[in-house]
């Protein structure tokens, strides 16, 4: 399947981009504290040169997959490393390294591998898993922020203006609610113009237009690619082939004729139901924050693996202050003396890394012989160009705060304010 093969070499060049720019030791080994997802702390780091031999594997196992060479061995090892890594720290949390988890499961799930075995519903399953992303993505923007403050598009556009040509556009007054709105309309009607026959080609067209756009203006890595090659999957499952024979001028081959296959046994039904039920599985998660109190973009709480894309832009800053009971000692402790300045950034306005670093704070601190501490901390947030307000109430001890407890108990609730 032609997108299989696109898929393993779009992985194989993100896995070279990891060693090419020196990310796997910026990212894994440079780092002192790492923030992990809640239920997945033992997920840590290998030693010494161990994370390059897990990245050399997970090339492997995308070139495995390009190639269809060990078809199974290299999809499961291709996996399995890649979403090892990306549960280490959530700090780098993309919703494209969710969606590569995702596809990457199904890759080993289905045979893509063996001509002649594809099934219908294998390649639904595929475009659900593409569509979802689109469907979500403009649901998420259906907000006051997005829709009538144009919110974080002035932001984004305003610090791209020196681009060339497009840069005297995004000057334009109006042209931050054009962005938005065209996104919202974008992300919710692209899967059904790409369904339906009449405007495939033309919604392709947006699709290539509205990803190259996104990649020059914002630095999200391999998404855009993703999305240009998984939105093929909505043309009929022969498009490489009438696409190669109108290069080279031949008339399209025939296929090749089907060896009668056995009618399908009782169990047939097996897969069809799980692909239904891991969809349906998709289509709740991003609908989790409504069993939450609160604003989810302040929060955060149901905000990850929820397909909320380029929703927000957040900005704070956060100073720590850790007190020994006993004897009255003080200490202000600034992250920037235990964290790299992306990690810095990211926290300062993320309520469950800030109490992950206050952890380790308490441990740090008991290490040099100051067992029990407490720790506090004053942390400001901006959300989408709003003044800055206080995200954590600073009287709570955060040590006696557990990873599972209610975040209401200490995360200040959000005052509405309309951006500017």
């Amino acid at each position: 399947m032609a997108y299989r093969v696109t898929f393993g070499l779009l992985m194989v060049i993100a896995v070279a981009r990891f060693f090419a720019y020196g990310w796997i030791h910026d990212h894994y080994l440079a780092p002192r504290v790492l923030f992990p997802f809640t239920g997945f702390e033992w997920i840590r780091p290998w030693p010494g040169v161990g994370m390059y031999i897990h990245f050399g594997l997970m090339g492997l196992g995308a070139l495995g997959i390009a190639l269809g060479v060990a078809y199974r061995v290299s999809a499961l090892t291709f996996l399995l490393t890649f979403t090892y890594a990306h549960l280490i720290d959530k700090t780098y949390y993309l919703n494209h390294y969710y969606f590569i988890s995702l596809v990457g499961l199904v890759l080993v799930l289905l045979p893509l591998h063996t001509p002649g075995a594809a099934r219908a519903w294998w390649l639904w399953l595929l475009r659900a898993q593409v569509g979802l992303v689109y469907f979500f993505g403009g649901v998420a923007k259906l907000k006051s922020d997005w829709l009538i403050h144009a919110q974080p598009m002035k932001s984004w556009l305003a610090a791209s203006t020196d681009l060339p040509v497009l840069g005297r556009l995004f000057e334009q007054p109006w042209a931050p609610h054009a962005f938005s709105i065209a996104g919202a309309v974008f992300d919710l009607c692209v899967v059904p113009a790409l369904l339906w026959r009449r405007t495939r080609w033309l919604a392709y067209a947006a699709v290539v237009g509205f990803h190259v756009i996104t990649r020059l203006l914002f630095p999200i890595g391999m998404f855009p690619w993703l999305m240009i090659a998984g939105a093929l999957l909505f043309f009929p499952p022969d498009w490489p082939r009438r696409l190669a024979s109108r290069v080279l001028r031949r008339p399209v081959r025939p296929p090749e004729p089907q060896v009668a296959q056995a009618p399908p046994s009782r169990s047939a039904w097996v897969g069809p139901a799980l692909a239904v039920a891991f969809i349906g599985m998709q289509c709740l998660l991003p609908f989790r924050h409504l069993l939450y109190p609160g604003e989810v973009m302040w929060t955060e709480e149901g905000f990850r693996f929820s397909w909320n894309v380029m929703l927000m832009e957040k900005d704070g800053l956060a100073e720590f202050r850790v007190t020994e009971p006993g004897t009255g000692k003080r200490w202000v402790v600034s992250p920037r003396e235990h964290l790299t300045p992306f990690q810095v950034r990211m926290m300062a306005t993320q309520p469950d890394m800030l109490l992950t670093f206050a952890h380790y704070l308490a441990r740090h601190f008991a290490e040099r012989g100051h067992p029990g501490v407490e720790v506090r901390v004053d942390a400001f947030a901006s959300l989408n160009g709003r003044p800055r307000q206080r995200l954590v109430d600073p009287t709570v001890n955060l040590t006696t705060v557990g990873p599972w407890d209610d975040l209401h108990g200490w995360v200040l609730p959000f005052r509405e304010v309309a951006p500017p």
